[in-house]
């Protein structure tokens, strides 16, 4: 071959279009957990497109990618510890490949045990780290496969992350385990109340939707139960050395007998000890026991000192008898004791609410959401404020950071479903509308009776909803268990009146007009209802005549609310 042709030939090779193959890992790197690899293909012939970039694992074709950036990935938790051969390979429009071959180590430390890579990957997630914290939960439950802890770390990080569906197999995986498991069963009342803030609205399927909606609530509230009652009982029976502990974990759980049962005795022993007295009045208060709380708090008076909380509660138990001038009067000690007191800004803003004023409630509201923006309690009384300013979409932000910050508070169930039953009372809607709203309200009272079944404001709002819909006999029963589980409670007498009215009435239609002894009776039992609620309410029902399902509800919303009072504190 003559030179000429030699030099041409080694032109051609030279000048020939070339493909090269790139990947981001260097050989003999150590691979944890998953891989991302990211491969880059170069061809010096511009006209000639990649059209297609495979990924092998030893021999094994597991993927295949048809667009840049040409990705693939590994789990390591799914290959043998050691070295892996990788091969990506390249093919171009005109026939032309090429390839890249590197071997990585896989390394996930199993030899360090569960309890290493758990301790990992809990101070990752301490640290914001989730999908480290991911990693580690993932080795140490291959490790050890019926681990509570590594699940538990697996469903936090993913709730971290915002993939609740995984969150939620985690915890549930956890708790078939451990069913008490505390950390478990708090990610599945976040994930549960998650899925129903995040559920959207479909037109045509309304119904649906609201039941997707209650049932995640229904979960939520459940799940956060557990975990209090749960606290409660690893303090065991009350003890003189745990005592303040365990009636704080108590109301913490709604389980205000035990708190009454408990430290009512103790404080009879030792009636100077204000830390007694103040959590004795609040769970008075929660009962509707108001004379009962003033009757603890006259008696630490005499013997010990009232501080700041105790002249809010008594503030608080006063206004709910009628006594304004006490009431008022406490207030101001309280606010002279300590005006930041957070028992005495929540004192201050429920009696505004009571007695509608709106302005005072406004920038107490303000005040809480400001200093105390972490408190289920501030969030109440935003939304309680909003939806008294008829703002009702600023109160579902309220009620969704009330039981976001609280899952179990049933005065924010209730305000939610009296939200509903407000724009009923205060717009001209379709019957379409109007049921869509009643079922509404009556699933948010429903879910307040999960949190508390001995609530009589929750107890009250279903009858109410029961009335609107002209179902008397339903709303008969309601008002009973309202007053069987709160005889001491305004609302209930007051709402079961109506309820008897309502069936009187109906029972007098079906007859004719005829005033049968079955009507009488019901109609007697109206009268004592509502007599004994103004016993109970002088100052806004004594003297009432016998009210219909709308005075229940102004009642409901206004004046006849619970208490929402935070607890006392060490």
């Amino acid at each position: 071959m003559s030179m000429i042709a030699l030099t041409s030939a080694f032109w051609a090779i030279a000048l020939a279009p070339k493909v090269e193959v790139t990947v981001d890992c260097p050989e003999g790197q150590v691979v944890t957990g998953e891989r991302k690899f990211r491969v880059t293909v170069t061809n010096t012939n511009p006209d000639d497109n990649v059209n297609q970039v495979e990924f092998y694992v030893g021999a094994e074709l597991r993927d295949s990618d048809t667009s840049t950036p040409y990705e693939f990935r590994i789990d390591s938790l799914a290959e043998e510890e050691g070295p892996l051969k990788l091969r990506f390979k390249a093919f171009t429009a005109e026939g032309q490949s090429a390839e890249k071959s590197i071997t990585v180590r896989i390394d996930n430390g199993l030899s360090k045990g569960a309890g290493f890579h758990i301790e990992q990957g809990t101070v990752s997630y301490s640290d914001g780290k989730y999908r480290e914290a991911i990693v580690s939960g993932r080795i140490a439950l291959k490790i050890e496969e019926k681990s509570v802890p590594a699940r538990v770390l697996l469903a936090r990080a993913n709730f971290a992350l915002g993939i609740f569906d995984t969150a939620q197999k985690f915890a549930e995986d956890a708790l078939a385990i451990d069913p008490v498991n505390v950390a478990a069963s708090e990610v599945l009342s976040g994930v549960n109340l998650r899925r129903a803030f995040n559920t959207v609205s479909r037109d045509n399927d309304r119904a649906g939707t609201l039941a997707s909606i209650r049932s995640a609530f229904k979960q939520a509230v459940e799940a956060r139960k557990r975990i209090l009652d749960a606290t409660l009982d690893q303090l065991g029976a009350p003890t003189d050395i745990n005592l303040v502990a365990y009636a704080d974990s108590a109301i913490r759980a709604q389980r205000y007998s035990l708190v009454v049962n408990a430290v009512a005795p103790a404080f009879d022993r030792d009636t100077s000890r204000t830390d007694l007295a103040n959590r004795l009045s609040y769970a008075y208060i929660r009962t509707g026991r108001y004379a009962e709380a003033l009757k603890v708090l006259g008696t630490l008076k005499r013997y010990g000192k009232l501080d700041a909380y105790s002249f809010a509660a008594a503030a608080v138990a006063n206004a709910q008898l009628g006594d304004t001038v006490n009431s008022d009067e406490a207030i101001k000690e309280a606010l002279l004791s300590n005006e930041g007191d957070l028992g005495v800004l929540t004192a201050q803003a429920f009696i505004a609410l009571k007695f509608n004023r709106t302005n005072v409630l406004a920038n107490l509201s303000n005040r809480l959401v400001n200093d105390r923006a972490q408190r289920t309690e501030t969030w109440y009384y935003f939304a309680a404020v909003n939806n008294r300013l008829r703002r009702f979409q600023e109160g579902r932000r309220g009620f969704e950071r009330s039981v976001l910050s609280e899952p179990t508070n049933v005065d924010a169930y209730i305000e939610r479903g009296n939200e509903s039953m407000g724009v009923v009372t205060s717009s001209k809607l379709e019957q379409k509308e109007l049921d869509y709203l009643y079922d509404t309200a009556r699933a948010f009272y429903d879910t307040a009776l999960v949190a508390r079944p001995e609530s009589a404001e929750a107890l009250a709002g279903v009858l109410t909803v029961l009335l609107y819909q002209n179902k008397p006999s339903e709303a008969v029963a309601y008002g009973e268990a309202a007053i069987k589980a709160s005889p001491n409670s305004a609302i209930a007498h007051y709402a079961a009146a109506a309820a008897y009215a309502e069936q009187a009435s109906f029972l007098s239609k079906q007859a004719g007009g005829r005033i049968s002894d079955e009507v009488s009776r019901f109609n007697g039992l109206a009268a004592a209802a509502n007599r004994k609620a103004g016993t109970l309410d002088t100052k806004f029902l004594e003297g009432r005549t016998i009210p219909k399902e709308a005075d229940v509800l102004k009642y409901l919303t206004e004046a006849g609310r619970s208490p929402v009072l935070s607890a006392p504190s060490r």
